[in-house]
């Protein structure tokens, strides 16, 4: 038996994650994500309110500007950004600086 292997075999697992023998000397262990870290990952994976509000703004609107978002929504230039960019990485769209609009 390989000295990993056998080390393996004496070593105490933790988070409910067993080591598989992948290949060799080359284990792989799946460890689950614990309900904080799952809701965390789906939640990155979702758009929130006022997130949706802003995109279909902007499907609405393809040459939609920030200070529209701000008067209409009330909030700081940087909480548009913030949302742009978590729309952009949801939804795919994309925003040309040249031609101030918005592709989805």
């Amino acid at each position: 038996m390989p000295m990993m292997a056998e080390l393996l075999l004496h070593c105490r697992y933790s988070e409910g994650g067993k080591p598989e023998l992948f290949e060799d000397d080359v284990f792989k262990i799946s460890i689950p994500l614990n309900k904080i870290a799952a809701d965390s990952a789906k939640e990155s994976k979702t758009l929130s309110k006022r997130e949706q509000k802003i995109y279909d703004m902007i499907c609405e609107n393809i040459h939609l500007s920030v200070e529209q978002v701000m008067a209409e929504l009330d909030i700081s230039r940087a909480t548009v950004f913030r949302d742009y960019a978590k729309i952009k990485k949801v939804t795919g769209a994309a925003y040309d600086k040249n031609t101030s609009t918005w592709t989805l």
